[in-house]
């Protein structure tokens, strides 16, 4: 598959449902205005050939200018009004997707042929997992995921050898990015189902049993 064609499926499947009436259940925490000004800023800074490359003589990291305001979008997404508690968790469930991302990069850096479903799909899936597993909020995710998909990259810096230099922001990437992002939309929402079928199945049960309610 040529990189880039996933995010751009991902991407028009999004927009129908979110035309068709789905944003309640795809992005409920989500303002229209917000997410259209999201998608024109990232429209006008794809094309644009800006590389930012922190800290160049120990790490060889290329980040790309969206990618850039995808980061600031994610601390915006984690600024609220929740407590500092709460932000600290949403802040530590990044770094444990980041880790969890860098070190299967890492891991198929070395023998590609054992993987799940592909060594490229692997760590954003299993990432999307874990997001959607720890929180339920569009934005949250969305915040998480971009930064642990950044910082895990970065620990697949680390731990590779000096010649690996880590393009985020390539067309490859965004793949694994919208993979991750689909996932945890995904395993949240079925999440959500799971707990209401068995919430409906307790109520049945109860009656069964010769339960009133009140």
């Amino acid at each position: 598959m040529n990189p880039g064609f996933m995010s751009l499926w991902i991407m028009l499947i999004m927009i129908i449902l979110l035309a068709t009436g789905w944003k309640p259940y795809l992005a409920p925490d989500l303002s229209r205005p917000a997410m259209t000004l999201f998608g024109i800023v990232m429209l006008a800074l794809l094309p644009v050939s800006a590389w930012w490359s922190p800290m160049r003589e120990s790490m060889h990291v290329g980040i790309h200018v969206s990618v850039c305001f995808l980061l600031l979008a994610g601390l915006l997404a984690f600024w609220g009004e929740e407590q500092w508690s709460y932000k600290s968790y949403l802040a530590l469930c990044a770094i444990m997707i980041a880790v969890i991302w860098g070190f299967v990069r890492k891991i198929y850096s070395y023998d590609p042929v054992f993987y799940w479903l592909g060594p490229v799909w692997d760590a954003p899936l299993l990432a999307g997992v874990l997001c959607g597993a720890f929180s339920s909020s569009a934005k949250h995710q969305f915040g998480m995921l971009i930064w642990g998909a950044v910082l895990g990259e970065w620990l697949n810096t680390l731990l590779q050898a000096r010649g690996y230099t880590a393009w985020i922001g390539t067309l490859s990437w965004w793949d694994g990015f919208w993979i991750a992002v689909a996932t945890a939309r995904l395993f949240a929402f079925a999440l959500k189902l799971l707990r209401a079928a068995l919430s409906k199945l307790g109520i049945l049960f109860w009656h069964m049993k010769g339960g009133r309610s009140s």
